[in-house]
């Protein structure tokens, strides 16, 4: 498989879901197990993470590395002023590890990688079953991989900030009176700047010789393929809800002259929260 027709598949995916949860009409007198935040108030979501991570960084070694991973990650929709053109605030925040390891050509690298996305968004549609928030996002990503086997250069630096846009779809139905939510988010960096070394010169040679400027370069879809989905079942319990859902990330260039190709794959588990601000401007 290409890594166009896996980024194309990723947004197909997606799209088929909001197109099939689009088409179903609610129950009748059916109850919600998640409603929007109101003003001042916000949802948050605390959950554990852990499944399967990938990555080939030629600046390391021109062989692909595979492994566990484990994650934490925070999520969180606020609702601001009523008189507010962007009604909500989504945060979304993770960080994660994974040993990675060849188990054809022997050897390990280690990854530790964060994420960061901060957005404004407009409640676009809104039905008794549905609901479709969208708006621009602010992202950052950082991270490292270590290559364990002997390598001329162990480790490498991974990180891009860029404006992109978000969006979050959330599908409420019932079974026998039972209330449930199928949530959907995306996250797509449109524009920004990206680190990688230029023709995979080690870092003592940028530092040496301050060649930092030509470590940094532009990204846009055309050239950086990053995307981020969430996919999760919302079940009541107690006071709060329980979130089971499902994580992708996938991050693809070839900036700086060389190939790097990322993927995550994660189960997650979390509570949902809910606070209200006493005194809140925004």
């Amino acid at each position: 498989m290409t890594d166009s027709s896996r980024f194309s598949k990723l947004f197909l995916m997606w799209s088929v879901l909001l197109s099939m949860s689009l088409s179903v009409l609610p129950a009748a007198g059916q109850t919600s197990a998640w409603s929007l935040p109101g003003a001042k108030e916000t949802l948050a979501v605390y959950s554990l993470g852990g499944g399967k991570s990938s990555a080939r960084e030629t600046y390391l070694s021109e062989i692909t590395y595979k492994g566990w991973s484990a994650s934490l990650i925070s999520d969180s929709w606020s609702g601001r002023n009523a008189d507010s053109f962007w009604g909500y605030r989504r945060v979304h925040s993770d960080i994660l590890f994974s040993p990675m390891k060849n188990w054809l050509g022997g050897g390990s690298t280690w990854q530790l990688m964060g994420n960061y996305t901060f957005s404004l968004e407009r409640l676009i549609a809104d039905t008794e079953s549905s609901c479709l928030l969208l708006g621009p996002a602010a992202m950052m990503n950082i991270g490292c991989l270590y290559n364990r086997a002997n390598s001329n250069n162990p480790a490498t630096a991974e990180g891009y900030i860029a404006l992109g846009l978000c969006a979050d779809y959330t599908y409420r139905y019932s079974i026998k009176n039972y209330p449930m939510a199928l949530q959907a988010s995306l996250y797509v960096p449109m524009a920004g700047v990206g680190f990688a070394p230029d023709y995979d010169q080690p870092y003592w040679h940028m530092y040496h010789y301050r060649q930092y400027g030509r470590t940094l370069h532009f990204v846009w879809p055309g050239n950086s393929q990053v995307v981020r989905g969430q996919f999760a079942l919302v079940l009541p319990l107690y006071d709060g809800c329980l979130r089971l859902g499902a994580g992708l990330d996938y991050f693809h260039n070839r900036l700086g002259g060389h190939l790097r190709r990322i993927t995550h794959t994660q189960f997650e588990l979390g509570y949902v929260f809910t606070f209200e601000h006493k005194s809140w401007s925004r």
